[in-house]
């Protein structure tokens, strides 16, 4: 059923161009309701569009409003769903049914609090049902909207652009042993990201000096294969240079050598004032840990300063997941994706080489882990309150708006 729902949509849609966009609103939206959220394909849908979108021309600017419009208009609906029959809405034959789909909502509801509005929409089967929750439960209507539009500012990006790059690959003019090249950086990037989730798994008070060992290891392996990956990385960078991305002008504030000492600031201010004073040595050990290891690679200043950004992020986040269960924590860890791939597109559009941009990644994992490692050794890190990991989390959002007015 589902793949007739899908073959059959696409190919009226591949006749019929020009309602790309609003398919790809009415997909988010559906994604994003409660009920239709739960019987739609939404993510399959979504990737299929978005990789048609990328391969008609269709702006990508577009595509993200569509994407991110669609995502904020289905979340205030199921929350307004919620709001006007609140338990009655248990009633329905679905969630009676499923009566789990609810109970688990209301839990992860109960348990994150506003923050499940940010996390739940990255999170599979609850994804649509937690806005719903939130208006049975009476959140505050300013409140949601505001997490709503956070939350969709990182889903959109996340969930189109692997769609609409992939799209716009097929009409890439590649060179000769680009694609064998491109295969064998991704296998060995996904064979990384597995073995350091196995490792971390095992939760021991070594495993995070372990992962960081193995990326030292590869990011001495990406230099010494540097000379193989010249195809994709020429590549790449033509790619990139050729195509005109709006918003990089308002990105530029995160390329600012002053953009992560702003984060910084901010970070032991928040952590200062919520009286966890041993907790300010996590960012001030993760900024170290990130100059001494980039400097040592040979990272220039902007890289260096950008890859001190990523690992703050990385060690706040470590401290705002404390408290939670291993795959939460890893859920928590995603949040560091958007602004990673923001910094990196600036970088790559002023000229960054491809694996400059893989050593600036695998630089702040590692100095990251070291930090974890670190101060873990020293002593447990608690459990933050609700209202601290949300300020910590809006910390990169507030340093940038910051920069970009001023």
């Amino acid at each position: 059923m589902e793949s007739l729902l899908t073959g059959g949509l696409m190919d009226w849609l591949g006749a019929h161009q020009q309602w790309l966009g609003l398919a790809i609103f009415l997909i988010a939206l559906l994604e994003s309701l409660a009920i239709a959220g739960l019987l739609v394909p939404g993510i399959v849908l979504l990737l299929a569009t978005t990789a048609m979108a990328g391969s008609s021309g269709m702006p990508l600017s577009t595509v993200l409003a569509a994407a991110f419009a669609g995502a904020v208009i289905g979340d205030l609906m199921s929350f307004a769903l919620g709001r006007l029959f609140h338990q009655d809405i248990k009633r329905l034959r679905l969630f009676k049914r499923h009566p789990q789909w609810i109970q688990r909502g209301e839990a992860f509801f109960q348990r994150h609090g506003m923050l499940s509005i940010l996390l739940g929409r990255f999170i599979g089967p609850i994804r649509p049902i937690i806005p719903m929750v939130a208006g049975m439960f009476d959140m505050p209507t300013g409140r949601f909207v505001a997490i709503n539009l956070l939350s969709a500012i990182a889903w959109a990006p996340a969930y189109v652009l692997p769609g609409f790059l992939a799209g716009q690959a097929t009409k890439w003019p590649v060179p000769e042993h680009f694609w064998l090249q491109a295969f064998g950086l991704l296998s060995a990037s996904a064979l990384l990201l597995t073995a350091l989730i196995l490792i971390l798994r095992l939760q021991t008070r070594w495993s995070s000096l372990v992962a960081a060992m193995l990326c030292l290891c590869a990011l001495a392996g990406m230099n010494l294969l540097e000379g193989h990956l010249h195809v994709v990385a020429l590549t790449f960078t033509q790619w990139l240079q050729a195509h005109q991305w709006p918003f990089v002008l308002a990105l530029l504030p995160l390329a600012s050598p002053v953009f992560p000492v702003v984060v910084l600031l901010l970070a032991l201010v928040s952590l200062l004032q919520a009286k966890q004073l041993r907790l300010m040595s996590m960012p001030l050990c993760a900024c170290l840990m990130t100059s001494l290891t980039g400097l040592s690679v040979g990272l220039e200043m902007i890289t260096l300063s950008a890859s001190i950004a990523v690992s703050l992020n990385i060690s706040l986040l470590v401290l705002i997941n404390r408290g939670f269960d291993f795959w939460t924590r890893v859920g928590w860890m995603t949040a560091a994706i958007p602004l990673a791939g923001l910094i990196i597109i600036l970088l790559a559009k002023l000229g960054t080489p491809l694996i400059t941009l893989l050593n600036l990644g695998l630089v702040s994992i590692t100095a990251a882990l070291l930090s974890v490692w670190m101060v873990e050794r020293a002593f447990a890190l608690p459990t933050l309150t609700n209202s601290l990991r949300t300020s910590l989390l809006l910390l990169p959002l507030l340093a940038w708006s910051s920069l970009h007015l001023f």
